[in-house]
């Protein structure tokens, strides 16, 4: 699975880079560049829950590998309608938000699977070397992707990615996963229940709403990192330079994913948590002041490294206190925190970006990340299940301590 997700998250890496660029040279404009990748990403917000309730419903595996051939589909798709360099904006737009919905069904099923594949005591290592996986691909397939659009195409690197989903198929196939206890809930109330759990025990709710402020106000330059090149930076956003840059970002991200499950491994989630968001607003106010290629380098890689810290160790912080019985619908709401948000965040910013400038964004993100480092309080607690659920949620969160082992002392050994 890791080796599969690895290569998937490759190509994907690929497009993504390669999609904003032929965006922005299709149309010219920030403002549609950045509203593509909303609507890429809305989905994630709207289909999330149901993505979350399925997860804690049906067979993760069968759900997941429809999934994932859903979005093979419709990647080739792509690769079809812009083999001459040109496809219109709706139906650019059309199969983006198609592939979006698959890929918001498929997220919370595939986070909820990691901890059960590993068990509590491996949790924080593995999300850590999930983590990895993802923001390794960052390094390679950026430059892959950008490499591959001027020498060979555009629609090829459309296709490639469309191939790795058929990677993670083969591995969902040939995998044995756990069986876990199915909600009992009725389905109107299942669909909701995260928001509930969330509401109702500060150990799960904390955390989201710290991520959901952090995709909000401190990541608008993701959609803007083609203009950002251009603008900024004087540089060709299809140049392999460019592509570079977007490597070492990726490798800042992937050393800070790493980090949390070795290095920053004995330090308190929580505490970790607040520096890297302080970190982050300081590299993210340098990188604002940036005007050449040469200081983009060092800049962006403290950006990427503290970026994908913080995410890393407050995902652990939260799975750590999730039975594994809602962790698809919890995880659902991460994965709208995350991903979701981005899309409001990515659709805002370009019109901003317009109106003032592409610094003003980022600075206003350095700004934004500093206030929520010094504000943050993330609460640790019991382990969570549906028992939270009851008439009584503060009898439940007693019984919980008493059934449960705290959530520090799942480390792994």
């Amino acid at each position: 699975m890791f080796l599969a997700s690895f290569a998937s998250s490759t190509g994907r890496w690929m497009q993504n880079v390669v999609l904003g660029v032929f965006v922005f040279k299709l149309t010219g404009s920030p403002s549609f560049t950045t509203f593509v990748i909303f609507v890429q990403l809305f989905p994630m917000l709207a289909l999330s829950l149901l993505g979350g309730s399925l997860a804690d419903t049906v067979d993760r595996k069968k759900l997941l590998i429809v999934t994932q051939a859903w979005q093979a589909g419709w990647g080739f798709v792509l690769a079809y309608q812009v083999i001459d360099d040109d496809i219109s904006r709706t139906l650019l737009l059309l199969i983006v938000f198609m592939t979006g919905i698959g890929q918001a069904l498929y997220a919370p099923a595939f986070t909820a699977i990691v901890p059960s594949l590993v068990g509590r005591k491996n949790l924080s290592a593995a999300i850590s070397l999930n983590s990895a996986q993802v923001n390794g691909s960052r390094i390679i397939g950026p430059a892959i992707g950008t490499y591959l659009a001027t020498t060979v195409g555009i629609a090829e690197v459309f296709a490639i990615n469309a191939a790795t989903y058929v990677l993670i198929i083969g591995a969902l196939a040939s995998v044995t996963m756990p069986e876990i206890a199915t909600s009992k809930l009725p389905a109107k109330e299942r669909l909701l229940s995260g928001l509930r759990l969330a509401r109702q025990s500060p150990q799960v709710g904390r955390p989201l709403l710290t991520m959901v402020l952090f995709s909000l106000f401190c990541l608008p330059f993701i959609g803007l990192m083609p203009v950002i090149a251009e603008l900024n930076w004087g540089l060709d956003s299809k140049s392999q330079v460019y592509g570079n840059i977007y490597a070492v970002f990726g490798a800042g991200a992937l050393i800070g994913a790493l980090s949390v499950g070795t290095i920053l491994l004995k330090i308190d989630k929580p505490t970790v948590v607040r520096w890297t968001l302080l970190g982050f607003g300081l590299s993210m106010g340098a990188l604002s002041l940036v005007r050449s290629p040469e200081a983009a380098f060092p800049a962006i890689f403290f950006v990427g490294l503290f970026y994908f810290t913080m995410p890393t160790a407050l995902s652990t912080f939260l799975q750590e206190h999730l039975d594994d019985s809602i962790r698809g619908r919890v995880m659902a709401l991460w994965v709208i925190s995350f991903g979701g948000i981005i899309s409001i965040t990515n659709l805002l910013s370009g019109t901003i970006a317009e109106a003032t400038s592409v610094s003003t964004v980022m600075s206003g993100s350095a700004v934004a990340a500093i206030i929520l480092g010094l504000a943050v309080r993330l609460e640790p607690g019991p382990i969570v299940d549906e028992r939270v659920l009851t008439d009584d949620p503060a009898a439940s969160n007693e019984q919980l301590r008493a059934d449960e082992p705290a959530a520090s002392e799942a480390q792994p050994r």
